[in-house]
């Protein structure tokens, strides 16, 4: 078998057992090579793969168990809720797993998943609904966001790349929401063991071709195994919605588009797009291949 294929990642377990977490498994050729995973509270990306089978992710690391993979999370959601002739505001919290700053957690819960998969290409439709924790008044939590997220990917075995594009469509369907202003925002990306800077790897930024000034993408080129070398790159789409970032040495990389400003999103109004492409390539590509990837 070639190209690309989509699969159940099936879990035995004994009778009366169940697992924590579902999987679908984008495969290529024989090796995996993205896992669609829905896990306890969020969905994310996880196992993440070079063409090359090297794994440049982890999943809920010791130091901060809700990093997981490629995923979108949120602190600061609140929604506006008229009561006693006025608007009260309910704050959630959809990034850490426990409790935040007086903030319950929330779930992110995929409702549906279509997959339309070619041979060197794929595309995954999910359907999310962003509802708060069981509380008083609301024995199911609240409904809080629907989103439409849009998962492309693409794979070039000869330049050894993989391109993930994300566009997160956001809805409220009840009551105004604002999320932010917040540093723990929208798209985030923790890489493997081993990888972030203080264990080796190199932190690079720069600007997509054509353009000069402040850094449109951040990523991470650091040994995998073997002497091999593997590069991720992150980078947001700021046409319509600005993006700050937060790079660390111990290895994440996120792209928010409200740290400063809240993100608003009416019940009457359009929904709010926010988009983003990641690289994941074997080697070490130059800073001029990284921006031809992430031309349109």
């Amino acid at each position: 078998m070639t190209g690309l294929s989509l699969n159940n990642e099936e879990i035995a377990l004994p009778a009366g057992a169940w697992a924590a977490s579902v999987r679908k498994m984008i495969y290529l050729a024989d090796r995996p090579l993205v896992g669609f995973t829905q896990g306890a509270l969020r969905p994310y990306l996880f196992p993440v793969f070079t063409p090359q089978g090297f794994a440049v992710t982890s999943e809920s690391p010791a130091d901060h168990p809700h990093h997981q993979s490629i995923w979108v999370a949120a602190d600061h959601v609140n929604l506006h809720v008229p009561a006693a002739g006025g608007v009260e505001v309910y704050s959630y919290n959809f990034y850490v797993n426990e409790v935040f700053q007086g903030r319950a957690p929330g779930r992110i819960e995929e409702q549906s998943f279509n997959a339309t998969v070619h041979a060197d290409h794929a595309t995954i439709e999910q359907v999310m609904q962003w509802r708060g924790p069981r509380e008083w008044g609301a024995s199911q939590g609240r409904e809080i966001l629907l989103e439409r997220r849009t998962t492309q990917i693409k794979v070039d075995p000869k330049d050894s790349v993989i391109t993930l594009d994300i566009c997160s469509q956001l809805r409220a369907p009840g009551h105004r929401v604002s999320i932010g202003p917040t540093r723990h925002a929208w798209f985030n990306l923790r890489v493997g063991p081993g990888m972030g800077q203080q264990h080796g790897g190199t932190l690079r930024q720069g600007s997509r071709a054509g353009r000069q000034g402040q850094a449109d993408w951040h990523g991470c080129t650091a040994p995998v195994g073997a002497g091999h070398k593997a590069t991720l790159v992150l980078a947001p789409d700021a046409s319509q919605h600005g993006h700050d970032w937060y790079v660390s040495p111990w290895g994440v990389i996120t792209a928010n588009p409200c740290r400063n400003a809240s993100l608003e999103i009416s019940e009457h109004g359009p929904p709010v797009e926010l988009k983003a492409r990641l690289l994941i390539a074997d080697g070490s590509p130059s800073d001029d291949q990284i921006a031809a990837w992430l031309e349109p």
